[in-house]
C-alpha cells in the first residue's frame, strides 16, 4: 500500500510535468546523431561550429542544452539556454546572434529533431539536429530526418551522419 504522502508527491510531480508541457519530453541524456544545414560551414568536417549534445535540462521557462564542442581537438563543455516563447514548441536563444529554435518532432523514448533559424545580414541560416537516446538510430529514423531536411530546402549533401565521428562521448559524465 502506498503512503498518502508519497501519493501526493507523485501527483504533484505529474502536475509539475503537465505544467512543464510537451517540452518536458526532451529532458535527459541524448546523443548527437545527425546534423544538417543550408550553410556548409556549420557541417564542415573540422569546424568548431559542431556541438555534441550530452543532456537537456528542463525548467518551466527554458531548455538548457549541455553540449561538448570540439575546439582544436579538445572536447569543451558548453551550455546554451533556449527560452520558451508564447508559441508552442518555439524557443529563442541569444547565443552569437538571435536564433529561433523549433522543437519539430519528438519521440521521448527515442529521438528529437530541433530546427534552428537565424538571420545575419539578411541571410537566413537553418541548422537541423537529430538527437537520439542511444548512440545510433534506426534507418527509419534517419530516413525521416533526411526527408524532413529535404522538405526544408536542405540538400542531401548538407546532411551529416555524426555516428562515425568523434562526438566527445569520452567526455560525458
Amino acid at each position: 500500500m502506498h503512503h498518502p504522502f508519497h501519493m501526493l508527491l507523485n501527483s504533484l510531480y505529474h502536475v509539475y510535468l503537465g505544467f512543464l508541457g510537451p517540452h518536458s519530453w526532451v529532458k535527459g541524456k541524448w546523443f548527437s546523431v545527425a546534423l544538417a544545414s543550408n550553410e556548409p560551414k556549420f557541417i564542415a568536417k573540422d569546424t568548431d561550429m559542431k556541438f555534441f549534445i550530452h543532456k537537456i535540462q528542463v525548467t518551466p521557462e527554458s531548455l538548457q542544452f549541455h553540449f561538448h564542442r570540439k575546439v582544436r581537438g579538445m572536447c569543451v563543455p558548453t551550455m546554451m539556454t533556449a527560452h520558451k516563447t508564447k508559441k508552442k514548441f518555439q524557443y529563442t536563444v541569444n547565443h552569437s546572434g538571435h536564433k529561433t529554435i523549433f522543437l519539430e518532432k519528438v519521440d521521448p523514448k527515442h529521438f528529437v529533431i530541433f530546427c534552428a533559424h537565424s538571420m545575419k545580414h539578411g541571410k537566413e541560416t537553418v541548422v537541423v539536429t537529430l538527437f537520439s537516446r542511444t548512440p545510433t538510430v534506426s534507418p527509419d529514423v534517419m530516413w525521416m530526418f533526411k526527408k524532413y531536411c529535404k522538405t526544408h530546402g536542405i540538400h542531401a549533401s548538407n546532411i551529416v551522419d555524426l555516428t562515425q565521428t568523434d562526438r566527445c562521448l569520452h567526455a560525458r559524465h
